[in-house]
């Protein structure tokens, strides 16, 4: 009975830059230092990811310069959603081939070396369909990535009680020319 309960148990407090400190993997593919993330070294990243994880939160709106993270919170954002807080996530690069090119460059080798991910993202050699380059399946979700030249994809996503039928929503516009 006591594990039973213990599934109903809401996951313990934690931020996604708690989650990223604590989690998160930069592997030499990515990053120009790979090992452990440590929020520390950008510190601004903190306010932008707590805001990310704050219940009361609707919408956050980063509008900065290029090249300063912003793609490392998303992925932190994807990482503790998929560890810690399941649900359906999308996220929306500019393109299609910037969608393909973020899976296969940035969340796939996070996955990959981040050790509570290991084994919640189903294999991409495996047959079943549950790992594909823009569609990934885990215990109490997915990750879609879309491009939004292909808005296609965007009205092929069933509607439900969020936004595009899925719970955490993420949008990376480096440069609106051309989308």
């Amino acid at each position: 009975m006591a594990k039973a309960l213990a599934v109903l148990k809401p996951p313990p407090d934690l931020t996604i830059s708690d989650w990223a400190d604590q989690n998160r993997r930069l592997s030499s593919e990515a990053s120009a230092e790979p090992g452990q993330w440590r929020t520390s070294r950008a510190e601004y990243q903190r306010g932008i990811m707590d805001a990310i994880s704050d219940p009361a939160a609707e919408t956050v709106v980063i509008m900065s310069s290029s090249q300063i993270g912003k793609s490392e919170s998303i992925l932190n954002m994807v990482g503790y959603h998929i560890d810690h807080d399941p649900a359906p996530i999308m996220v929306v690069m500019p393109t299609e081939r910037d969608a393909e090119t973020w899976s296969k460059d940035r969340f796939s080798p996070m996955a990959r070396d981040t050790p509570c991910l290991q084994g919640k993202i189903a294999d991409p050699r495996s047959r079943d369909g549950n790992n594909k380059i823009l569609h990934k399946r885990f215990p109490g979700g997915h990750l879609t990535i879309l491009g939004a030249n292909a808005p296609s994809g965007l009205a092929s996503r069933p509607s439900g009680p969020h936004r595009h039928g899925v719970g955490h929503f993420s949008q990376d516009f480096r440069d609106f020319r051309g989308v």
